[in-house]
């Protein structure tokens, strides 16, 4: 029976602590980069940009609700250089062996119809950098995922995760009218506190292996994960744990106050346990 007692309360003291513990950011990250033009594979094993990319997936990944194991690369042309930066940090990331799969999707027709009757089968959509890289989405593909950003929103409301790289992010001026994007090449960027909770292993260096294209001011609500590494500290990489563009969860998990009272009253059963056992 003690046995029992003592077991009970630990799992208790146990799923208290971890509930409390800060969540991970995404299921979206929106970054002003163009890692899919800085980045390699050695021995098996991404590199600089590649790994930016990677971790991204396996962040936003668990985060995906909405029951589909799919990662749509979105106006990515298969054997370009965007095309091997994608398939690289998919097939070298943790979500091709939890069962997850990864499909190409481009053209004005067929990303037309992938916004009209496809999206509700995607878990993530991914976009590369646009014009900064070779093969990468091109305008009059990016004019249909503008036309589209409440579709995107929705996407992400209903439990489905967004990546996407320096393209010219039309979807996200039209969800935030007051954003402004700043489109000029640096290099140089720091993790903030969210960033670092998001990507766990990845260092600055990691960003910083190549330049960025775009930075962001007047972003609202949505957290900023990476700045300027300069006394600017202009905003480069955004991201949120859920929701949505236009209103997304906050950065990190608050224990409520009847996480806490469990969490009290297990210690407490501990300590009274372990005074009548003395």
């Amino acid at each position: 029976m003690q046995k029992t007692l003592r077991t009970s309360l630990v799992a208790a003291v146990l799923a208290a602590m971890s509930w409390a513990g800060p969540a991970m950011a995404g299921p979206y990250i929106i970054a002003g980069t163009d890692a899919d033009d800085h980045g390699s594979v050695s021995g098996g094993v991404n590199q600089d940009g590649w790994f930016f990319m990677q971790r991204a997936l396996e962040n936003i990944a668990p985060g995906v609700t909405n029951g589909n194991k799919s990662v749509v690369f979105l106006g990515t042309n298969p054997g370009s250089f965007a095309g091997d930066a994608a398939s690289s940090a998919f097939g070298l990331s943790a979500l091709a062996g939890l069962g997850w799969t990864s499909t190409f999707v481009n053209g004005v027709t067929d990303i037309t119809n992938f916004f009209a009757s496809g999206i509700s089968s995607a878990g993530i959509i991914m976009m590369d950098s646009g014009g900064n890289v070779s093969g990468g989405i091109s305008d009059a593909e990016e004019a249909v995922v503008t036309a589209n950003a409440t579709t995107i929103n929705n996407f992400l409301g209903t439990g489905g995760g967004l990546f996407t790289q320096a393209n010219s992010l039309g979807f996200l001026t039209s969800l935030i009218p007051g954003i402004v994007i700043s489109t000029f090449q640096d290099q140089g960027l720091a993790l903030t506190a969210a960033g670092n909770a998001a990507f766990p292993g990845l260092t600055n260096a990691d960003l910083s292996s190549g330049p960025y294209h775009a930075q962001f001011t007047n972003t609202g609500v949505v957290p900023v994960l990476a700045r300027e590494d300069s006394l600017r500290g202009l905003a480069v990489i955004l991201g949120a744990s859920g929701g949505t563009i236009t209103d997304p969860d906050p950065p990190t998990a608050v224990p409520v106050p009847a996480s806490l009272g469990i969490l009290g009253l297990g210690i407490a059963g501990l300590f009274a346990f372990g005074r009548r056992r003395a």
